[in-house]
């Protein structure tokens, strides 16, 4: 029997209470399985526009990026982005999905390329600026969704191993000690009928009073 099973019809209504809550689990988590495939797949075909978004900002971002080294040279190119290092600031939102947190709507704080640099350096590198500013935040906006959905695909796998050992463990067990035990008590509640019905056969044997006395015992008496 699973754990410690209280003896007699205690023990019923504690495996009746633990059957109850073990289907109430299985409830509970069909439910969150079936809520979490449904933000996978909406986080799936977010994370493969936010992919598909980054890919073509990235090829954007090169060309502009080979143009104005063209024009510019490396040295130049180097010099413009310069104003620009290290001032980037991502700020990640959180939001907590069944029982899950995970990064939501993160905001990117770009700087600008100053006019006088952009009016300093040749004609494609405020257009080469602008592309990889976009290619950062589509990569940031990558990045959250598909963070996002790793931590649900992995919540969803831990969430059905809980589910099939609850219902090929756990109610199987508890369903088998239940029916042991209904089997158990079955034969007790027979014995108890034995055992009563020969008490009262005995108690009824015991205050019998003698037997009355028959009319030919009274036919014999009256001759003697």
């Amino acid at each position: 029997m699973p754990d410690q099973v209280p003896p007699g019809r205690a023990g019923r209504l504690w495996l009746l209470g633990r059957l109850a809550s073990a289907q109430r689990s299985v409830e509970l988590l069909d439910r969150k399985r079936q809520l979490l495939r449904r933000e996978l797949s909406r986080l799936a075909t977010m994370r493969d526009e936010a992919r598909q978004s980054w890919v073509i900002s990235c090829v954007e971002a090169e060309r502009w990026g080979l143009r104005a080294t063209v024009l510019g040279g490396a040295s130049g190119v180097a010099l413009s982005a310069a104003a620009v290092a290290g001032r980037a600031n991502v700020e990640v939102a959180w939001r907590n999905t069944m029982g899950v947190r995970h990064p939501d709507q993160p905001r990117c704080a770009l700087a600008s390329l100053p006019p006088a640099e952009a009016a300093a350096a040749n004609a494609a590198v405020a257009p080469a600026a602008a592309s990889y500013r976009r290619a950062l935040e589509a990569a940031v906006s990558y990045a959250a969704v598909d963070t996002s959905w790793r931590l649900l695909d992995a919540e969803l796998h831990t969430t059905a191993r809980r589910l099939r050992a609850i219902e090929r463990h756990r109610l199987p067990a508890l369903s088998d000690a239940l029916r042991r035990l209904d089997l158990r008590l079955d034969e007790l509640e027979q014995e108890e009928r034995v055992v009563t019905r020969w008490a009262q056969r005995r108690r009824q044997g015991q205050f019998a009073g003698p037997a009355a006395p028959t009319s030919r015992d009274n036919s014999v008496d009256a001759t003697s």
